[in-house]
């Protein structure tokens, strides 16, 4: 198979897609220092103090806060990673990621977003200055900042600085990264530094519609050099003969060697379990939002715009199985040359400034949010538990603003660091992720369950990173260690078949680690103390959490008789919220999915079902909204 690569690809862009691409940057840097003055003409607060320019004067839209995240949650590398999944997934490709998002996201919206707004804070690690008591809580602040600034956003940045460079280098002819660098980073930095998280945020709101008019565009031109989806169904029949009823199947075969139904099953659970009980980059957006429901709101139209994004990303990609057959087949670094390859297939001459733009957009809105919170995290978290008493640093004073700024350019100089050295540095960051994917049940923890403690906490963030590698081992410096499931020959024979058989292995591996990891810290809990009923009590008072708080419930009535404790049921039913809005949302898309391929009475159930439970959660929002804020 000879296939075009993305930087063939793009050094096909034009004199009128060069244009494209700046006219784009030029319209990102202006808009995001009108959107500073917008804010700051408003009734909010000034912009040049902590919370307006950090948190836009808490007075964002759930909505734009929402599309924000969502544009947030996009890289240089989506393109390549769900096109890629789509060719060798086919129909079913929809699976990849609605495990992944739908349920997390909606239980983040129903059971968490409201109480963290509640809460009045800045930052995610503040929280632990609530939860645990003593001076240890300035260890767990600090230790959290740091570790979501170098393992998460530091390498985050530095991949899409470099993915920035893989789009304009081969464009524009600029032969090295320096180069790309000067000419991004004034504009990026220009809008951050001067609009603040307001100027993040109407940004990315303009780079998710050019995302969009982009993915639109695509998709149109496939459909219509296919004929419609009814022939384009049929040349995947044609094209794939016996194959093409699994690629053209809705839901996942049982024995697909990518994607079968273990591997969503582990994908739901993994993504899924701990998800609201901490936040980084979505708590700004939670914190900044102008409502407790636009906070709740947030979540739901971010995971909507996402699968929009995603669904426009990856439907066009079928098109390429009927003119590239051995892609169903391809292994990892083959199919990942799948999207440079359907943009250089459909898109007609003139559009690729549109395509370059698109992938620009969604770079930059990633380095734009976590410059913003992560300078944040680092002023709130580290250095003021660092200087406690320096003037400079008082909360909510023009001078920390300026602190803030300092810092930005100290993470966006990690970023680059990384960018120069990516290929060792994004391998470890990637590792470290992983290593720390194991401790997400302690998030659900801390908020539902009144014993757990510092040493809870302590063991599952150490305890998740060493079963990580306990269980599958850690090559690093030339020194290969062996993990324990290698150590039976069924496992290892299963990871040797190709890579993707061990990128689904790693997904059980991630399930098995957070399983032991879970039980460690709950063991752990049972063998310590709780924190001081005084500490419990004053943060039930404040955060109000749901779940298995009876004793603390108990003493804060029997302290004041009169005071109100949150209505029981509140975890049944925000539970029972989300799941039938995660079925709402899942059936729209599994309706596109069909529709995409001519199956027009098979969308028409799916849309109906997603009619129905849409229907239902509007009912159970509104009604588990208004238990959460009277219980304020």
């Amino acid at each position: 198979m000879n296939c075009t690569t993305s930087l063939d690809l793009l050094a096909l862009a034009s004199f009128g897609d060069q244009l494209v691409v700046a006219v784009y940057l030029i319209g990102t840097l202006a808009l995001g220092v009108a959107a500073s003055r917008w804010f700051q003409s408003s009734k909010s607060q000034d912009s040049d103090s902590e919370d307006g320019y950090f948190l836009a004067g808490r007075r964002v839209p759930g909505w734009a806060n929402g599309i924000s995240y969502a544009a947030t949650a996009l890289n240089a590398d989506v393109g390549p990673t769900y096109c890629g999944f789509a060719v060798v997934v086919g129909l079913p490709i929809a699976f990849f990621y609605l495990p992944r998002f739908a349920l997390a996201w909606m239980i983040a919206a129903m059971l968490f977003a409201v109480r963290w707004r509640q809460l009045g804070i800045r930052t995610g690690p503040e929280f632990y200055a609530l939860r645990f008591g003593g001076k240890r809580t300035r260890f767990v602040r600090i230790y959290s900042s740091l570790f979501s600034v170098l393992v998460n956003m530091a390498p985050w940045i530095g991949a899409g600085l470099l993915g920035v460079h893989k789009i304009l280098g081969p464009a524009f002819e600029i032969p090295d990264k320096a180069t790309t660098l000067s000419i991004v980073l004034p504009v990026l930095m220009v809008y951050v530094w001067i609009g603040g998280f307001a100027g993040v945020v109407v940004t990315d709101v303009m780079q998710t519609c050019i995302i969009v008019l982009a993915s639109v565009v695509l998709t149109c031109v496939v459909l219509y050099q296919y004929g419609g989806p009814e022939s384009l169904a049929n040349s995947i029949q044609s094209a794939q003969g016996e194959q093409s009823a699994e690629i053209l199947s809705t839901w996942p075969v049982w024995d697909h060697r990518v994607l079968g139904p273990m591997v969503v099953l582990a994908w739901l659970i993994v993504p899924t379990v701990g998800r609201g009980g901490s936040v980084d980059l979505e708590g700004q957006r939670l914190f900044s939002c102008r409502s407790d429901r636009d906070a709740a709101r947030m979540n739901i139209w971010a995971m909507i715009g996402l699968f929009i994004m995603l669904l426009l990303l990856t439907l066009p990609a079928l098109g390429l199985l009927v003119r590239y057959p051995d892609l169903y087949l391809a292994e990892p670094a083959e199919r990942e040359e799948a999207y440079s390859l359907l943009l250089a297939e459909f898109l007609p001459s003139g559009l690729y400034g549109l395509a370059l733009a698109a992938l620009l957009a969604s770079v930059m809105s990633t380095i734009s949010s976590h410059l913003s919170y992560g300078s944040q995290t680092l002023l709130n978290d580290v250095v003021r538990q660092l200087f406690p008493r320096a003037r400079s640093l008082e909360a909510g004073s023009k001078r920390a603003v300026w602190a803030g700024r300092l810092l930005m350019l100290v993470i966006l100089a990690l970023g680059i660091a990384v960018t120069f050295n990516a290929e060792s540095l994004i391998g470890i960051a990637i590792v470290l992720a992983g290593m720390y994917g194991a401790t997400a049940t302690i998030y659900w923890g801390q908020w539902w369950w009144w014993r757990v403690n510092f040493w809870s906490w302590f063991t599952a963030m150490v305890g998740g990173p060493a079963v990580y590698v306990l269980l599958g081992g850690l090559s690093f410096g030339g020194i290969q260690v062996v993990g324990i499931l290698d150590s039976f020959p069924a496992w290892a024979a299963a990871r040797a078949k190709s890579e993707s058989a061990a990128q689904r292995l790693d997904m059980e591996q991630a399930a098995i680690g957070m399983a032991i990891t879970c039980v460690a810290w709950i063991l752990v809990t049972m063998l310590t103390r709780p924190e001081s009923m005084d500490t419990l009590t004053q943060f039930y008072r404040r955060a109000r959490p749901m779940g298995w708080w009876g004793p603390v419930r108990e003493q804060c009535i029997a302290q004041d008789p009169s005071w109100q404790p949150p209505p029981s049921g509140l975890l049944r039913e925000g539970l029972a919220a989300a799941v039938v809005g995660a079925i709402a949302v899942s059936s729209a898309v599994l309706a596109v999915s069909v529709v995409f391929v001519g199956r027009w009475l098979e969308g028409a159930a799916y849309a109906g079902l997603s009619a129905i439970a849409g229907y239902a959660f509007k009912h159970l929002f509104d009604r588990h909204m208004q238990a959460m804020e009277a219980s304020n």
